[in-house]
């Protein structure tokens, strides 16, 4: 049975030592080589502990959902750098394998999977021999693309970042603070395969010290080259406790969690010098050190047996402040290898964070509490050390120290940055504070706002509590307000809280409209802030509001999960009234009012209704939607938008495609699939938005993934892939496209994780205005650049021409259209590759069976038609078909003979050519190997017709010629096939399928 070519990229990599060529993409359009997308500004931060957070010098930096914040402060300014690496970064410096371990190559595994799992440890290729694969493409799985940044750490000296993730695979990525913000890691390290929890650099950055979670249970210290930043692992062991911290004292690392308090001792190990050559010419190998592991001791508690370790901090290379989240502060003593650990006092608050500037010891609390304490006095055990308490915060997560500021994270995750005293031990809180604003609660949705407004502001955003935040392009908040929200008061939901789902902003931010969980609707104005309206719109949840606003009309059109979609306009003394609703069989997912005399709905019954609103000539203030048209979906919509010049509609579906329909004519004009650069992995886009083509770039469809939280940009013309980005690591809830100046374009995307991120656009391509807009390339028309001619007919289409006889006898008589039997339908197609006798021409079954052939449609006119008579008289069998090749050679069934062993030879080497057909790689080793095997045994066969006269010269010169060009052509194709690329291969083509030998036809003519 021929195979058919599987279009499939295998996402495994081989074992193969030679180097892959590169995957081109199957996906129609102009491949994207320099990133549209690039981050601008990350608002807000998910920094709830110390270890996603760190200072150095003037500069501190935080988490904030996949990616890293580094600020610097200078007096009252600062500025921001972003650092985060994209799934498929490639790093500078690839980690070394270990020198011990096992020869034989492993096959990588899946990630998370840790019974086959192959650290570096045991695998003989590095990550940057992974790297090389086809597989490092820019995309595996989507859950491999959803990654979180939890832990970071800054060098003692400011010049290496180190971040830990989790998610699918996480890595420790190593970048340097040289450069400003920067994509491409210098190192990353993936060998922690359920999430890094803390990591940790050396007071020297000799080394730098990573710990997993739980069920990861590895430590590991990577030993760092000073100048490059490269990586290699030095020292690991296994630490499987609930670690909520690591510090380093000294030379020692210590990791504190619950019930849990270790000290690790990290040995320098001895070099080798390499040994003298004892003979001239000798080579010298310089042995391997063998790994040591890593020792490890567990600190006494005593009675704080049952204490979970929170936060601590170096006092010198000996001592070490360790509090405990009851509020415990203890003194950690490492004096000549004796581990002591004192509790001191109790601050009387959860305690969450500790830092020491100068003589004096911080400690910040989750209830909002800074104490303050002498570290002279608490040193000596002294339960009197505590000084002042500076007063109480919004809750503090994280804080720390630069050279002239105090910084810190609260509860509402916002970060302050606080001024110093001149006297050490006290803070400047007269000044205000540099705040950095921060989401407390998860943005529920954004949405942009036209220049000139009253707030002067280019975007909002709101959350469930019922804050809307309107901000400028530079992330900053230019005004806010609070939407009063109704108390949910019902008997059959207890327990159901009301939140604020949806805001609409009209031309020049005049009045806001909102919608809650309890389908209330509201009109706030905003120079007042007072609720013009409210009605209740909505049995249950406001899913979509839109609105149209132009010198005569100003209609507000929503919809929610009650199968309606209610419809309201203002009336020309300025009060609004609600004038008609839509009902449908399904619930309606959004609803658009692009023109004013046009309502656009689609709902999860699979259709697209379209209404005219009409008004009465005498009284303009009475309108109502008619229905027009109603167009199927192929499946149930998620997201739809109009077409800038509202000739068209664009509506994305959960079967992770794009129809754009004509409104005219009511056809699809397009469809595409949301795919990625690859081709490959398909995604459901939501909250669309399209643009119009410029002289400097194409149309565009902007829209987000949750199926694997990005960022997305198609062409709206060929529905090819432009670009992608991540940055929220969860559910991305709304996204906004603002137009600056200078056709200057920025993306706001927000999350549930409570962050923003403002990302610079830009399409711009100087060859977009020359270029074709075609999909298409445009084809030469001369001569030369056309392919080959090729029709080469098979054995049943040449019989179907008869030669002239030159005898006048009797002729067979015309073609019976009459359906053959069932037996002899089996009987043909068992018999589809007869074996011809050895005397009339083996060179030739050689030559028919080759790919070249393309298998006839019809297999009833695979030979000429047999007379009725014979029909009757003879049948086809197996025995009567053989017949000729059993009586020439009547020893052929003779088990263990050379006649035996040819024909199986000669079936064997017709099933291999058979597939060579198919898609399948083969090995250059196995390939070189076989073409030895054929000429050696062409060798023997001239060497067989020397000593045996059985066989003539002439039939063996051309079965040799036939058999060694054929087979050698045959190889030298399926090694170019091999290299090329899949996506440019042709399952269908008719010269690399393989033709039948058309069976039967010397046997149905008497």
């Amino acid at each position: 049975m021929a195979c058919t070519p599987s279009n499939r990229l295998k996402l495994t990599p081989s074992n193969s030592p030679y180097l892959p060529h590169p995957v081109r993409t199957p996906h129609r359009g102009r491949p994207s080589t320099d990133p549209r997308l690039s981050l601008k500004r990350v608002v807000g931060t998910t920094c709830a502990s110390p270890t996603g957070f760190d200072t150095v010098n003037s500069s501190f930096a935080y988490i904030a959902g996949g990616a890293v914040v580094v600020v610097d402060v200078a007096g009252v300014e600062y500025t921001q750098r972003f650092y985060r690496a994209r799934p498929s970064a490639l790093p500078v410096y690839s980690t070394p394998s270990l020198s011990y371990s096992p020869s034989t190559p492993t096959q990588i595994p899946k990630a998370n999977d840790s019974r086959n799992r192959v650290s570096l440890r045991e695998s003989t290729y590095s990550s940057h021999d992974w790297a090389d694969t086809h597989t490092s493409s820019k995309t595996w799985t989507s859950r491999e693309r959803i990654k979180a940044a939890t832990c970071l750490a800054l060098s003692r000296e400011g010049r290496f970042l180190a971040v830990g993730e989790t998610g699918y695979t996480p890595r420790v990525l190593i970048f340097s603070l040289e450069d400003n913000s920067s994509d491409t890691p210098l190192v990353s390290i993936s060998e922690h395969g359920f999430g890094v929890k803390a990591v940790a650099w050396s007071p020297d950055s000799k080394y730098l010290a990573s710990i997993g979670d739980a069920v990861d249970g590895f430590l590991y210290i990577w030993k760092i080259d000073p100048k490059t930043g490269a990586a290699k692992l030095f020292q690991q062991n296994r630490c499987t406790s609930f670690i909520r911290g690591m510090i380093w004292v000294g030379s020692n690392l210590v990791t504190l969690g619950v019930r849990h308090i270790k000290v690790w001792r990290i040995e320098e190990g001895q070099s080798i010098p390499p040994p003298k050559q004892k003979f001239i010419g000798d080579p010298t190998t310089t042995p391997q050190p063998h790994q040591k592991t890593l020792r490890g001791r567990n600190v006494i508690l005593k009675k704080m047996i049952e204490a979970t370790f929170s936060c601590a901090a170096a006092i010198d290379d000996t001592k070490a402040i360790i509090c405990s989240e009851t509020g415990d502060v203890c003194l950690f003593d490492d004096t000549d290898q004796q581990m002591k650990l004192t509790n001191v006092l109790e601050s009387g608050f959860l305690t969450t964070c500790v830092t020491i500037r100068g003589n004096v010891v911080y400690l910040g609390g989750k209830s909002g509490d800074l104490v303050t304490l002498d570290l002279a006095s608490f040193v000596a055990c002294s339960p009197d050390c505590i000084r002042t308490n500076l007063g109480s915060f919004s809750g503090l997560f994280a804080m720390g120290f630069l050279e002239s500021n105090m910084i810190t994270v609260d509860a509402k995750r916002t970060i302050h940055v606080w001024g110093l005293d001149d006297v050490p031990e006290q803070l400047d809180f007269k000044s205000p504070p540099i705040p950095i604003p921060g989401l407390q609660d998860p943005v529920l949705g954004v949405e942009s706002i036209k220049r000139p407004n009253a707030p002067g502001a280019d975007f909002y955003s709101w959350s469930g509590s019922g804050q809307v935040i309107l901000w400028d392009v530079d992330g900053k908040i230019t005004s806010s307000f609070q939407v009063p929200l109704d108390d949910a008061a019902l008997e059959d939901e207890p327990d159901l809280v009301n939140q604020l789902t949806l805001v609409r902003a009209t031309e020049g931010g005049r009045f806001f409209v909102t919608g809650d969980k309890l389908g209330i609707v509201k009109i706030i104005e905003f120079s007042t802030l007072e609720c013009v309206t409210s009605m209740k719109a909505h049995a249950s949840d406001c899913q979509f509001i839109t609105t149209y606003e132009d010198k005569s009309k100003f209609v507000i059109a929503t919809c929610g999960r009650d199968r309606t979609a209610q419809l309201f306009h203002k009336l020309a003394s300025g009060e609004f009234e609600h004038f008609q609703t839509l009902e449908f069989s399904a619930r309606v997912v959004q609803v658009l009012v692009p023109l004013a005399d046009k309502v656009i709905t689609c709902s999860l019954d699979r259709t697209l209704q379209i209404h005219d609103l009409v008004t009465k000539e005498d009284d303009p203030d009475s309108m109502a939607a008619i229905p027009s048209k109603t167009f199927p979906l192929k499946a149930s919509p998620s997201s739809m938008t109009m077409s800038p010049d509202g000739k068209s509609l664009f509506v994305s579906v959960v079967d992770r495609t794009v129809c754009s329909f004509d409104l005219e004519n009511g056809k699809p004009a397009n469809t595409f699939k949301c795919t990625d650069e690859t081709g490959i992995d398909s995604v459901v886009l939501d909250s669309l938005t399209s643009r119009p083509a410029t002289e400097k770039e194409p149309a565009f469809l902007l829209g987000i993934s949750n199926t694997d939280k990005s960022i997305r940009i198609y062409d709206a013309q060929t529905g090819s892939f432009l670009d992608r980005e991540w940055g929220h690591t969860e559910s991305i809830n709304g996204i906004a496209l603002i137009e600056g100046e200078d056709n200057k374009r920025n993306v706001v995307s927000v999350g549930s994780d409570g962050t923003i991120m403002i990302w610079e656009m830009d399409l711009q391509d100087p060859s977009w205005g020359c270029a074709s807009r075609e999909p298409s390339p445009i084809k030469d028309g001369s001569t030369l650049s056309r392919p080959t001619l090729r029709r080469v007919l098979s054995k049943a289409e040449l019989a179907e021409f008869q030669r002239p006889s030159p005898s006048t006898g009797r002729r067979s008589p015309p073609r019976l259209t009459k359906r053959r039997s069932i037996f002899n339908l089996s009987s043909a197609a068992s018999l589809k590759t007869p074996v011809p006798p050895l005397q009339t021409g083996s060179s030739l079954s050689i030559a028919e069976d080759t790919p070249t052939r393309r298998p006839s449609g019809d297999r009833s006119c695979a030979s000429p038609p047999a007379s009725p008579r014979t029909r009757v008289k003879r049948r086809p069998s197996l025995p009567a078909l053989n017949s000729s090749k059993t009586k020439s050679n009547s020893n052929l069934r003779a088990f263990g003979s050379l006649n035996m062993a040819t024909e199986q030879a000669c079936r064997t080497l017709r099933a291999y050519r058979k597939k060579l057909a198919s898609s399948d790689p083969i090995s250059q080793d196995v390939l070189a190997e076989l073409d030895q095997e054929l000429r050696l045994t062409a060798i023997a066969l001239g060497d067989r017709a020397t000593r045996s006269k059985a066989m003539s010269d002439m039939m063996l010169n051309g079965l040799l010629d036939q058999y060694s060009e054929k087979l050698v052509a045959m190889l030298d194709e399926k090694l170019r096939l091999n290299y090329r690329s899949i996506s440019d291969l042709e399952p269908d083509s008719p010269g690399k399928r393989p033709s039948s030998s058309g069976a039967g036809s010397s046997n149905g003519s008497t």
